[in-house]
Protein backbone atom coordinates (compact mmCIF):
# COMPACT_ATOMS: atom_id res chain seq x y z
CA UNK A 1 0.00 0.00 0.00
CA UNK A 2 1.41 3.31 -0.88
CA UNK A 3 1.52 6.29 1.51
CA UNK A 4 0.38 9.88 0.02
CA UNK A 5 2.73 12.32 0.44
CA UNK A 6 1.35 14.82 2.02
CA UNK A 7 1.19 18.43 0.81
CA UNK A 8 3.44 20.72 0.31
CA UNK A 9 3.18 25.04 -0.15
CA UNK A 10 5.52 27.38 -1.28
CA UNK A 11 5.05 30.63 0.36
CA UNK A 12 3.12 31.92 -2.50
CA UNK A 13 0.62 29.65 -2.87
CA UNK A 14 0.06 29.16 0.79
CA UNK A 15 -0.81 32.82 0.24
CA UNK A 16 -3.07 32.21 -2.35
CA UNK A 17 -4.93 30.06 -0.15
CA UNK A 18 -5.26 31.98 2.78
CA UNK A 19 -8.63 33.75 2.44
CA UNK A 20 -9.97 30.32 2.09
CA UNK A 21 -7.55 29.57 5.47
CA UNK A 22 -8.65 32.84 7.49
CA UNK A 23 -12.30 31.89 6.94
CA UNK A 24 -11.78 28.47 8.08
CA UNK A 25 -9.84 29.28 11.33
CA UNK A 26 -11.83 32.07 12.40
CA UNK A 27 -14.91 29.20 12.15
CA UNK A 28 -12.44 26.92 14.13
CA UNK A 29 -11.73 29.87 16.92
CA UNK A 30 -15.39 31.31 16.96
CA UNK A 31 -17.03 27.98 17.43
CA UNK A 32 -14.31 26.22 19.48
CA UNK A 33 -14.90 28.71 21.77
CA UNK A 34 -18.53 28.62 22.09
CA UNK A 35 -18.60 24.76 22.80
CA UNK A 36 -17.98 25.35 26.18
CA UNK A 37 -20.74 28.03 26.90
CA UNK A 38 -22.99 25.94 24.71
CA UNK A 39 -22.85 22.50 26.73
CA UNK A 40 -23.42 24.48 29.89
CA UNK A 41 -26.32 25.65 28.39
CA UNK A 42 -27.22 22.14 27.20
CA UNK A 43 -26.52 21.11 30.90
CA UNK A 44 -28.72 23.81 33.09
CA UNK A 45 -31.66 23.15 30.12
CA UNK A 46 -31.51 19.25 30.93
CA UNK A 47 -31.55 19.87 34.44
CA UNK A 48 -34.74 22.22 34.51
CA UNK A 49 -36.30 19.71 32.44
CA UNK A 50 -35.56 16.66 34.98
CA UNK A 51 -36.90 19.28 37.37
CA UNK A 52 -40.67 19.41 35.57
CA UNK A 53 -39.32 22.35 33.01
CA UNK A 54 -39.71 22.32 29.26
CA UNK A 55 -38.18 19.59 26.96
CA UNK A 56 -38.31 22.37 24.44
CA UNK A 57 -35.64 24.30 25.87
CA UNK A 58 -33.23 21.22 26.35
CA UNK A 59 -33.77 20.19 22.57
CA UNK A 60 -33.59 23.45 21.68
CA UNK A 61 -29.83 23.50 23.78
CA UNK A 62 -29.28 20.48 22.23
CA UNK A 63 -29.46 21.34 18.50
CA UNK A 64 -27.42 24.29 18.80
CA UNK A 65 -24.57 22.55 20.06
CA UNK A 66 -24.62 19.76 17.47
CA UNK A 67 -25.25 22.70 14.60
CA UNK A 68 -21.58 23.73 16.42
CA UNK A 69 -20.08 21.00 16.79
CA UNK A 70 -20.93 19.92 13.07
CA UNK A 71 -19.46 23.24 11.78
CA UNK A 72 -16.70 22.92 14.09
CA UNK A 73 -16.08 19.29 11.95
CA UNK A 74 -16.75 20.83 8.78
CA UNK A 75 -13.79 23.24 8.97
CA UNK A 76 -11.57 21.46 10.71
CA UNK A 77 -12.05 18.18 7.86
CA UNK A 78 -11.34 21.18 5.29
CA UNK A 79 -8.65 22.20 6.46
CA UNK A 80 -7.20 18.68 7.06
CA UNK A 81 -8.17 18.47 3.24
CA UNK A 82 -5.82 21.65 1.99
CA UNK A 83 -3.35 19.62 3.88
CA UNK A 84 -2.78 22.56 6.38
CA UNK A 85 -2.00 21.46 10.17
CA UNK A 86 -4.49 23.36 12.98
CA UNK A 87 -1.80 23.80 15.78
CA UNK A 88 -3.83 25.79 18.43
CA UNK A 89 -7.56 26.09 17.92
CA UNK A 90 -7.87 28.56 20.41
CA UNK A 91 -5.72 31.33 18.88
CA UNK A 92 -5.72 29.94 15.46
CA UNK A 93 -2.38 29.22 14.64
CA UNK A 94 -2.11 26.92 11.73
CA UNK A 95 1.55 25.61 9.49
CA UNK A 96 1.71 24.92 6.42
CA UNK A 97 3.86 21.94 5.09
CA UNK A 98 6.96 23.47 2.74
CA UNK A 99 10.62 23.02 1.77
CA UNK A 100 13.26 25.51 2.78
CA UNK A 101 16.65 24.73 1.08
CA UNK A 102 15.60 21.16 0.37
CA UNK A 103 14.51 20.69 4.24
CA UNK A 104 11.39 19.67 4.88
CA UNK A 105 9.88 22.91 7.64
CA UNK A 106 6.87 24.62 8.53
CA UNK A 107 5.49 27.64 7.04
CA UNK A 108 3.61 29.48 10.39
CA UNK A 109 0.34 31.48 10.04
CA UNK A 110 -1.53 32.72 12.89
CA UNK A 111 -5.28 34.74 12.85
CA UNK A 112 -4.89 38.25 12.42
CA UNK A 113 -1.40 38.09 10.63
CA UNK A 114 -2.06 39.82 7.16
CA UNK A 115 0.26 36.68 5.80
CA UNK A 116 2.34 33.61 5.79
CA UNK A 117 5.69 34.88 6.68
CA UNK A 118 7.04 33.29 9.04
CA UNK A 119 8.71 29.51 9.20
CA UNK A 120 10.28 27.13 11.81
CA UNK A 121 11.65 23.31 11.87
CA UNK A 122 9.59 20.31 12.26
CA UNK A 123 9.32 20.72 16.07
CA UNK A 124 10.18 23.53 16.81
CA UNK A 125 6.80 24.86 16.78
CA UNK A 126 5.80 28.98 17.72
CA UNK A 127 8.55 29.79 19.43
CA UNK A 128 11.50 29.03 17.12
CA UNK A 129 9.20 30.95 14.24
CA UNK A 130 11.42 32.93 12.04
CA UNK A 131 10.49 35.66 9.23
CA UNK A 132 10.61 34.46 5.54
Amino acid sequence: MSRVQPRTYEVDEANAVLPDVRRLVQTVVDTGNQLPDLEDQLHIAQYRRSRGGSDQEAEERGQALREAEVELAGALTALEALGIQLKDMRVGLVDFLSYREGELVELCWKLGEERVAFWHRIGEGFAGRKPL
